[in-house]
């Protein structure tokens, strides 16, 4: 998760999210959502309505001189061009118009197989437009930087490791496999040479913009990363692309194997995405070290490795299994982070029913998930971590399920489409808007469904 937001006043009014969701689009799509929400209405008393948290923008756009900027209120987005996060006074002659112009022309065929997929399907308009908002988000939050940040708000307006990964991955899935293979070389050329990554860094260089401990789940992640990214290159560029990616296959393979004892111990104490210091391992980064792990045998080969990788495999199992996987060993709830196993293609250890049931164990009023059973009651559903579990069971073959979160994500949007870090117990959209991970979920999701 990325920084708290603060806590304030928000507004409602009637918008096309809000007549989507009166529509019963949610509602009709499954019984999995639905049922966790009733679940936890007989549960936990009803939050209190104080807790509410404003909506920083409605999504962010090119301005007409040409700079990203917040677009705030509704009224100021009759001012962009429709279907775009460009301003209608943008010149004609503007590289911006043709970035984005060739970003979504390089996205055509991705959106016409996710769009075939769902031929017949009762959510296949609602799905398209989701689809659409999801890529715009993304587009705007990584285009012309080294990598993507998470959102354009001033607290968030930096490139986490782990984000980037995701995104990386979708960028390629989409159809822009360059520059994802961009993002990787970035994230490659700011990796300590322990192979450790800061949380975060400020765009363009190698410099974290304050104090926060050091995040080892960018480590196996961002090799993750790589492996799925070579996965969509011909064959005959693989064996350069490998090579390119020498110093980061080398640098994080070294780590992994050091920091688990070649797979037979637990990594080193960390924070993970909730970003608090920790005083124990949690289940996000032995997941994330497990694809990093499970990546380093694939891109290498070598028998060595994919063994380190079956050992943690074990350890993992052994030791969070054991206690139906908490957020740590023994203790501490259900966390979204098992959603990463299957997220990161480590299946089979977990299984698909512990999947479907965080979407009851950390069900929120809004109809979305808390990061953890341990989170703080305050109703807040995060669009990271439900979507995140959108992915994973997408991956893992249930689709219904998958579905109707992607139903519950289209519909609690802002009114200009982009899809937020937040949303209150009221339903009404919060905090950050856009937010990269999120958007990055949403399309490899889409993707993992079309290739059902």
């Amino acid at each position: 998760m990325h920084p708290r937001a603060r806590e304030d006043p928000g507004s409602s009014h009637t918008s096309r999210r809000q007549a989507l969701r009166a529509a019963g689009t949610v509602g009709a799509l499954g019984v999995v959502g639905t049922g966790g929400y009733l679940t936890y209405r007989l549960a936990v008393p009803a939050t209190d309505p104080r807790t509410v948290i404003s909506l920083y923008s409605q999504t962010v756009a090119y301005a007409a001189n040409q700079s990203r900027v917040l677009v705030r209120t509704p009224e100021s987005m009759s001012e962009l061009l429709p279907g775009t996060r460009l301003h209608s006074g943008l010149p004609t002659s503007s590289p911006v118009l043709r970035r984005a112009h060739d970003f979504w022309e390089g996205t055509a065929s991705w959106r016409s197989r996710v769009d075939e997929a769902q031929e017949g399907h009762e959510m296949r308009a609602v799905l398209r437009d989701l689809a659409g908002s999801a890529l715009r988000d993304l587009w705007v939050l990584a285009d012309d930087l080294p990598a993507p940040v998470a959102g354009w708000s001033t607290s968030w307006r930096y490139i986490w490791p782990r984000d980037a990964a995701f995104c990386a991955v979708a960028l390629a899935r989409v159809g822009h496999v360059d520059r994802a293979i961009g993002v990787l070389t970035h994230l490659q050329s700011i990796q300590a040479e322990d192979g450790w990554f800061e949380a975060r860094y400020a765009p363009g260089t190698d410099r974290a913009p304050d104090g926060r401990d050091r995040q080892f789940d960018g480590t196996g992640l961002v090799l993750w990363a790589l492996s799925e990214v070579a996965r969509t290159v011909p064959d005959a560029d693989r064996p350069q692309l490998l090579e390119d990616f020498a110093p980061l296959i080398s640098t994080t393979r070294d780590a992994l194997l050091r920091e688990t004892q070649d797979g037979t111990e637990m990594p080193p104490v960390s924070p993970d995405y909730w970003e608090v210091r920790e005083r124990a391992v949690t289940l996000g980064l032995m997941a994330s070290a497990l694809a990093g792990l499970r990546a380093v045998g694939e891109l290498t080969g070598d028998d060595k490795d994919q063994e380190a990788a079956r050992s943690f495999s074990a350890v993992l199992t052994d030791s969070f299994g054991a206690h139906g996987f908490q957020r740590y060993r023994r203790r501490g709830g259900s966390d979204s982070a098992l959603a990463v196993l299957d997220a990161t293609g480590c299946h089979g250890v977990a299984s698909a029913q512990q999947l479907l049931d965080l979407r009851q164990e950390l069900a929120r009023p809004g109809g979305g998930i808390a990061p953890g059973a341990s989170w703080r009651e305050d109703g807040v559903s995060w669009t990271p971590s439900t979507s995140l579990l959108a992915l994973a069971l997408a991956r893992a073959g249930e689709v219904d399920a998958a579905l109707e979160i992607l139903g519950w994500l289209a519909a609690h949007r802002t009114d200009a489409g982009s899809l937020p870090e937040k949303v209150l117990f009221d339903g009404r959209p919060a905090a950050v808007a856009p937010l990269a991970w999120t958007a990055a979920n949403v399309l490899l999701t889409l993707d993992a469904l079309a290739s059902t």
